[in-house]
Formats: structure tokens, sequence, C-alpha cells
């Protein structure tokens, strides 16, 4: 399990959809989003990298950034 920050989060469907999108990426098993503390705490069965994360945001208004 990891944590990332993430920014550009302010609603609910915000958080729908980066979860959807960071749930697409291979070996992740579930992900929570936290709007109000701008974190995604993410189940995979290996280490995602902040580029592999910001590759499915890339249309969206939300990034991925180091902790």
């Amino acid at each position: 399990m990891q944590s990332m920050k993430l920014t550009g989060l302010t609603c609910n469907a915000c958080k729908k959809v980066s979860e959807k999108r960071i749930g697409a990426i291979s070996g992740v098993q579930k992900v929570d989003v936290s709007v109000e503390l701008g974190v995604a705490v993410i189940d995979s069965d290996r280490l995602l990298s902040v580029l592999e994360v910001n590759k499915v945001l890339q249309d969206t208004p939300y990034k991925a950034l180091e902790k």
C-alpha cells in the first residue's frame, strides 16, 4: 500500500474520476482518494511511480506529486 499526493481535487466527481483512472493501472486492487486531504491511498501489488499515475491522469486537472 502506498499514498500519493494529488492536486486539483475539488469535489466528489474528482474523487470518482481519479479513483477510476488510477484503479485501471495494472496491478492496482483498490484506490481511495480523499478530496479533503488531497491524497490517494493505493493498494497495489507493486509500487507505482508518480509518472505512471500522471500518465493516466494526463487529460484531467489532477496531478500526482512526489511526497
